[in-house]
């Protein structure tokens, strides 16, 4: 299906209910449509959207930088996977804290702010009042869910700074792994290499899904080794 025969399907989405399994079963509808993201709207980030969809999990995509590979992964996907699975639990993963804090930071403000999705999906909501849901960047965010695993619905944590101990993620995103600063010299690489390695020990003991998008700067970094593997 073409960008316009999908929009001409688009087109017929009248009620809530198409709206709702539009949003669930179309990363791009869903980026577009229900995020109001515009500037998605063209043929190759469509295609890019049909690629990750038809295989988000078990992938490593190294894309140039400003390509929308974190909109479309690490912001669109995981929005796509909490409307689908509330009970999930997911951790993000990049070289520090606070760059996968950022990405937890606009998740944050697309469910505080995207009206059409709350009425949509009110799992989503921030915590009214009195109800007791972790809805902070330094504990991560808690949607309405039927279960209580000790992770939150989504966390953000750094690799080579303050990685956590004793948690169990669903699902591991890995964005930003690597970084210009990262590759600087052998020992930074390795290091980073490491804790990537140690990081696999915070997948569910079921087995847990992986998403790694980042940007080449070094013919010998991290994802060279992971790409031998």
């Amino acid at each position: 299906m073409t960008r316009q025969e999908a929009k001409t399907l688009y087109a017929q989405a009248k009620s809530e209910e198409d709206l709702r399994a539009l949003c669930k079963g179309d990363l791009f509808f869903l980026l577009v449509h229900g995020m109001g993201r515009a500037d998605v709207d063209c043929d190759w980030l469509y295609a890019r959207c049909r690629e990750v969809q038809a295989e988000p999990d078990g992938c490593l995509d190294l894309w140039a930088r400003a390509h929308y590979k974190s909109t479309i992964i690490t912001v669109g996907e995981t929005i796509r996977t909490i409307l689908n699975e509330p009970n999930t639990t997911i951790g993000i993963f990049s070289h520090t804290k606070s760059v996968a804090r950022a990405f937890l930071k606009q998740i944050k403000r697309e469910f505080e702010g995207n009206v059409l999705l709350q009425e949509l999906f009110p799992h989503i909501c921030p915590p009214g009042r009195g109800e007791k849901r972790s809805w902070s960047e330094d504990d991560g965010l808690v949607v309405v869910r039927d279960k209580n695993p000790k992770e939150s619905t989504l966390e953000a944590w750094g690799l080579v700074d303050g990685m956590p101990t004793g948690k169990h993620f669903d699902i591991l995103i890995y964005d930003d792994v690597v970084t210009p600063e990262s590759v600087t010299t052998p020992d930074q690489i390795k290091k980073t290499t490491q804790a990537w390695q140690i990081s696999l020990n915070l997948g569910a003991p079921h087995g847990a899904r992986r998403r790694m998008i980042g940007t080449r700067y070094h013919a010998a970094d991290t994802y060279a080794d992971l790409i031998r593997k």
